[in-house]
């Protein structure tokens, strides 16, 4: 009798039917017969009723859903056991598949749907047969057609009814699809693969429909910047079947964001037949509350059958039922440990789920991965090009959320300084930044970033759908603050001290704690676990652990550390940890190398800086807060020199200094301080200022008997009467120093040494001055100076340029760059690169000297060197001079004696008389020849016989050009011209040794004027 009622359908079809019955029609009739035998035989044995068949199709009905499964699993199973022709199994959708276990499949693959309901029975008068009508009928017809042939599906529906029967069907393999939109259906089915346990090797590809979205995710609305990489991670991971993942990282760094954004994306592609399931817990402290939460998320009723059941069970067993699924668990750290415990119990109950959790500690499971999220990519140090800036991750955040409050904002070349700095104060934290750039709406960029220094007050959001630790940069950091232990509190405050990052042994020695049960290593490293602190990438040995803070963290344990009371005190024994490294630096050096010293007080940079500005910042200023920041200073200088800039040198010994005045110092600390000032401005070229202040400090250690201060101080006297065109007055000065002993200080006798050869260069030239050079470069190398022998290393390489052995020259500049770059010695890289551009001009490669020359120049801009700065703008107007581009000659001439008059008077001298030489040629003939006369009348060109010879050229070449320009080829121009011939004829005669390249490049440019005429002015 057909069943009524309740009743479960089951629809079968052949897959690839057509196919078989065009290659073998007389196998395929048989084969029908055979399958027909099957299916009729199981269904006498049991208790279904054949509805109807056409072709190989058959629907049937059962009176119970586990019987039609029952009847499903053994057809299968029976056809693989069917005798089935010879020549059907040579077909490729009838033939024989093995897998490791043993027959996958054989004959004809049949496709079986089952889905239960309530159909409508009618009985035809005229054959007696029952058929159904009804729209799960035709939801039964649409099951089976999304399946493959093999495979059996059942409605979600039917499996709920037959799932308590799964043991009496012998243990079938189930394998939950997720749920899919069937053609024709209003509402989305739930699909459950089951086969025989024999045949749990059977694959298949995805049910033919589309796939219904399950889970609760939002939509990815925007373009996630700056996680790129993070989001391809997570992804590869989830691929590798990683059962827990954790993102790590302090408040603001985005782990919310980019773990919804993962989830968006998969929830889009379908990627999860369970679904993917957002879970927000930042409320949940407990076992109890963070099972409510899941549920919630997950629709799952705790209860079941009206008893309470095992929350952490009955969660388990609802995530089984889901398959494969992907668990977002948001903001786990303030339930950590439960957490971890119900994770470790839901792997276990449900093998397929995956977990992504957010935190701020690790959850210490088998298995769990970490990521950490860093901030996002800045702009590189002192990197100025629009392209460049624009393209950072962080800057590019900002922007875009900039143009949501202000949509005509665009990032321009004066904007994205301002935009830098802001972005870089943030510590590319990315909540900083998205609440930075919503200020933009009432606020323009120089406003925000010159508001940066209240940022807990300034950052805040207007959304109302933000949660109060999103909504501000300071609840964000609350959130951790209060799940803090009172010594880690204790500990964070105190860590806020530091600049830059610190070790564990600068730690254990600032960081003071209450007596208990943890001491400061134990405590530091819960910080670093709950992302408070972060682990610093260093240049530093590979056993040395650094660790620091983000800027907003430190200000935030900052205003936490009155509340700790005794600040002086920290302050104190940072200061003496810092200058004691200091001392102990500065007296190994001689043995350890002064490079290596310097590289570690380099690390220390920021923390140097903060010791200064804590003393400079008591009041009343004391004697010991003066010294203290004074010796701050002079153990940052070889570091700032190197690195730049000098305006943190010079802002802050001004200020020391004026205070100073007021106080009681040891005469030794101030005359150091007026000799490190000297340095300084001799450095940024401030060529009056440093005289007086090391004229000041010769002085004082002359009276205190400082033989070895007093020589190094005449050595610096002599370079700036060299560089203010004093050639003599410069030897005077380095002779006096050269009488001096060094007291077996074999840098100091390097330094004397190596200037003495600048000196001799500039009287007597190049083969006078490499012998000094080279002594100075192997004594410097041997103390372990690595800067300084790069220094002197491009000296000798400019020097043997100049006898004319280019080859050897530009080999060792290229040398001095690479070992420049290998201790990050920014000054010696930039001088290196500007003289390896003056190789290449003298050798003729002015295309490539204008590319090293503009690096240079915007690197000594960037270190505030305006000596570099300056002269490698000359030099580049000498390179476009050399490629004919006459106009952007005279724009770079220009601004390099706009930069180095008063800074270096004999280069501004040499760069006036090119631009001199190229205004005549571009017909501008009162600014060339009151340029000439300029020239003529300065003391440092009757004393200097390069500056004469080269005033000499390039004056021939501007009569010329001006001749050629008035006479139009007339008599002048042919006197001018023979004039030029004259003078080519003079200088070629001259021995090598007399020329520079200065000269050699002027007498080329006369020449091609003779050669090329009028064709060169433009």
């Amino acid at each position: 009798m057909p069943p009524t009622g309740t009743v479960a359908l089951v629809f079968t079809d052949v897959q690839g039917a057509t196919r078989l019955w065009e290659r073998c029609p007389e196998s395929m009739r048989d084969a029908l017969e055979v399958h027909d035998a099957v299916l009729r035989a199981l269904l006498d044995r049991g208790t279904g009723y054949e509805v109807k068949t056409q072709g190989g199709a058959f629907m049937l009905a059962f009176a119970s859903p586990v019987e039609a499964v029952r009847w499903c699993l053994e057809a299968q199973e029976a056809l693989l056991r069917a005798p089935w022709p010879e020549d059907l199994l040579s077909q490729p959708e009838a033939a024989e598949e093995w897998g490791p276990l043993g027959l996958l499949h054989r004959g004809l693959r049949v496709c079986m749907g089952v889905h239960m309901g309530e159909p409508e029975c009618r009985i035809d008068e005229r054959t007696g047969r029952a058929d159904y009508f009804g729209r799960m009928v035709n939801a039964a017809s649409r099951v089976a057609g999304a399946g493959h042939g093999g495979q059996v599906l059942v409605s979600g529906a039917a499996w709920a009814r037959v799932a308590p029967e799964a043991e009496a069907l012998g243990r079938p393999a189930v394998r939950p699809l997720g749920t899919f939109r069937l053609r024709g259906l209003e509402s989305a089915v739930p699909l459950v693969e089951v086969l025989p346990s024999s045949l749990s090797e059977r694959r298949f590809g995805a049910p033919r429909a589309p796939r219904e979205r399950q889970g609760n995710v939002p939509a990815a609305q925007h373009e996630l910047i700056g996680r790129a990489t993070e989001l391809e991670t997570l992804r590869r991971w989830l691929r590798e079947d990683t059962r827990v993942i954790t993102l790590l990282g302090p408040g603001g760094m985005g782990k919310t964001r980019l773990a919804t954004h993962l989830g968006g994306l998969e929830l889009e592609a379908c990627a999860w037949e369970g679904g993917v399931w957002l879970c927000e817990l930042a409320e949940a402290t407990t076992e109890d509350a963070l099972c409510h939460a899941v549920a919630q998320a997950l629709g799952v009723s705790l209860t079941r059958d009206g008893e309470v059941s095992e929350p952490v069970e009955r969660l388990g067993l609802a995530l089984n039922e889901c398959g494969e699924a992907l668990i977002i668990l948001d903001n786990m750290e303030q339930a950590t440990r439960p957490g971890a415990q119900l994770l470790e119990r839901w792997m276990v109950l449900a093998p397929r789920a995956r977990f992504l959790v957010t935190s701020r500690q690790e959850l210490c499971l088998p298995g769990e991965r970490l990521l950490e999220l860093g901030p996002l990519p800045l702009p590189a140090p002192g990197e100025t090009r629009l392209e460049e800036i624009a393209r950072s991750e962080a800057v590019r955040l900002f922007v875009e959320r900039t143009r949501e409050v202000r949509g005509g904002f665009e990032l321009t070349a004066e904007e994205a300084p301002r935009v830098v700095d802001i972005v870089r104060q943030l510590d590319g934290v990315a909540l900083a930044i998205e609440l930075a750039a919503a200020r933009t709406g009432v606020l323009g960029v120089g406003q925000l970033r010159d508001r940066l220094s209240r940022r807990f007050e300034l950052l805040r959001s207007g959304r109302r759908d933000a949660s109060a630790r999103q909504a501000t940069l300071r609840g964000a950091i609350d959130w951790s603050w209060n799940l803090l232990e009172p010594a880690e509190r204790d500990a964070l405050a105190q860590c806020s001290v530091f600049r830059g990052g610190f070790t564990l042994e600068a730690a254990e020695a600032v960081v003071a704690l209450p007596p208990g049960p943890l001491d400061v290593l134990d405590v530091i490293y819960s910080l670093r676990c709950k992302s408070l602190l972060r682990t610093q990438e260093t240049d530093g040995p590979a056993e040395e652990c650094r660790l620091g803070m983000y800027e907003s963290v430190r200000q935030y344990a900052a205003d936490r550390l009155p509340e700790l009371g005794n600040a002086a005190e920290l302050v104190a024994r940072h200061a003496d940890w810092y200058l004691a490294l200091a001392r102990g630096l500065r007296e190994r050096a001689p043995r350890e190398g002064v490079t290596e010293a310097h590289r570690r007080l380099a690390r220390e940079r920021e923390n140097l800086l903060a010791v200064c500005d804590h003393a400079l910042a008591v009041k009343p200023a004391t004697s010991r807060s003066v010294a203290v920041a004074l010796e701050a200073l002079e153990a940052l200088e070889p570091d700032i020199v190197a690195r730049g800039p000098l305006s943190l040198l010079l802002t802050r010994l001004d200020q020391a200094l004026e205070l100073a005045s007021a106080v009681a110092l040891e005469p030794s600390r101030l005359a150091s301080a007026w000799a490190v000032r000297g340095r300084a401005h001799l450095e940024a070229g401030n060529l009056d200022e440093a005289r007086q202040d090391l004229e000041q400090a010769r002085a004082a250690l002359h009276g205190l008997g400082a033989v070895a201060g007093e020589k190094r101080v005449l050595v610096d006297l002599s370079i700036v009467a060299r560089q203010q065109g004093d050639v003599a007055g410069a030897w005077e000065l380095v002779q006096q120093a050269q009488g001096l002993p060094s007291g077996g200080d074999r840098w100091l006798e390097a330094y004397a040494v190596g200037h003495l050869g600048l000196v001799e260069q500039a009287r007597k030239g190049a083969g006078a001055a490499i012998p000094h050079l080279r002594a100075a470069r192997e004594l410097f190398r041997a103390v372990g100076d690595v800067a300084l022998e790069v220094g002197f290393t491009t000296h000798c390489a400019v020097a043997i340029g100049e006898t004319g052995r280019l080859r050897e020259g530009k080999a060792l500049v290229e040398e001095a760059m690479t070992r420049a770059a290998s201790v990050g010695d920014r000054a010696g890289h930039t001088l290196a690169r500007l003289h390896l551009g003056c190789l290449l001009l003298e050798e003729g490669k002015a295309s490539e000297a204008r590319e090293h020359l503009t690096a240079a120049v915007r690197m000594g801009r960037q270190l505030g060197v305006r000596l570099l700065e300056g002269t490698a703008m000359g030099e580049l107007g000498r390179a476009e001079l050399a490629l004919g581009d006459l106009a952007e000659a005279r724009h770079w001439l220009a601004e390099a004696i706009s930069v180095l008059d008063g800074v270096a008077r004999w280069h501004a001298l040499r760069f006036a008389a090119h631009r001199a030489a190229v205004d005549a040629t571009l017909g501008d003939a009162s600014a060339a020849i009151a340029s000439f006369e300029a020239l003529e009348e300065a003391p440092e060109t009757s004393r200097c016989p390069v500056l004469r010879g080269l005033t000499t050229l390039l004056k021939t070449a501007a009569d010329l050009a001006l001749a050629e320009a008035a006479s139009k080829g007339g008599e002048d121009a042919r006197h001018a011209r023979e004039a030029a011939r004259r003078c080519v004829e003079t200088f070629h005669g001259m021995p090598g040794e007399a020329f520079s390249s200065d000269m050699r490049g002027a007498l080329r440019f006369l020449e091609r004027l003779l050669s090329r005429g009028p064709e060169l002015r433009g």
